[in-house]
């Protein structure tokens, strides 16, 4: 299958490579900066630069919109496919039928459009397995399920059909469970470096945790919770944190510590 990429950022640079490791075709690369698509077409095969998002000539079947939910509305308004090609959004959040209006106001275009959305944080330059990585996918209309379904299933064993509703809430999961996670991280190794000890020491701590949350191990939190009725306690705790914001976190995580425990 031809297929083409409308940006060049992470997501791009992951799954253009896995799609033509599984035998598709990259044909085009556009980006708003030219250079970083030239950069990602050195990694493919036969791709192209495409300085423009008129993309009415191109043998491409299928588009991949790997842009910033933000843009979409200015790129999409400007964005021109083949006749009857598929437009596959890359996004957690971005309603479907909006997006089909910023790119068809008038609902005159032969093209579908569809949401194939990657639940992995993915980087540039770090390789990683996506072999079972979750792709959750959502669909307008069933004609372009098909598609969708043999795309994913190219790349991973572990695809989902899912709604608009869904997706919303899979991709808040995402956030709990990775960035919002890792600033809670980031503060923990701050607190140890400050006293000159290295992240490791909680190591066994968080493998802990993880291992208990996949194999859906309830884990005690009745000490710690007792702990944190003292107010003399919870006082100076937030002493220690490094922002007012990080303060109200820790109160609010007790408060449903306490609620839940």
């Amino acid at each position: 299958m031809n297929i083409s990429f409308i940006g060049s950022g992470h997501v791009a640079w992951h799954l253009s490579q896995a799609l033509e490791n599984a035998g598709h075709s990259v044909q085009e690369v556009f980006s708003r900066d030219p250079a970083k698509a030239k950069d990602l077409v050195s990694y493919l095969y036969n791709a192209k630069v495409q300085e423009h998002l008129d993309f009415s000539e191109s043998k491409s079947t299928v588009f991949f919109f790997c842009v910033p939910d933000i843009a979409y509305p200015s790129v999409l308004k400007e964005l021109i496919l083949p006749k009857y090609a598929t437009l596959l959004l890359v996004s957690g959040t971005v309603l479907l039928a909006e997006a089909s209006i910023w790119y068809d106001p008038a609902r005159e275009s032969t093209n579908q459009i569809a949401i194939f959305f990657p639940v992995q944080h993915l980087q540039s330059g770090r390789k990683i397995n996506l072999g079972h990585m979750p792709i959750c996918l959502e669909v307008m209309v069933e004609e372009t399920e098909q598609v969708l379904v043999q795309l994913a299933r190219d790349i991973t064993d572990a695809m989902y059909l899912v709604n608009g509703e869904e997706r919303k809430k899979i991709y808040l999961s995402m956030l709990l469970a990775g960035i919002f996670t890792q600033q809670l991280w980031a503060e923990a190794s701050r607190l140890l470096h400050s006293i000159e000890l290295d992240t490791s020491l909680l190591q066994g701590l968080i493998q802990n945790y993880v291992q208990s949350y996949f194999k859906n191990l309830p884990v005690s939190n009745q000490i710690e919770a007792n702990a944190l009725q003292d107010g003399r306690l919870m006082f100076e705790q937030q002493g220690f944190l490094s922002s007012v914001e990080l303060q109200e976190v820790y109160r609010n995580m007790v408060q449903q510590i306490l609620k839940t425990t």
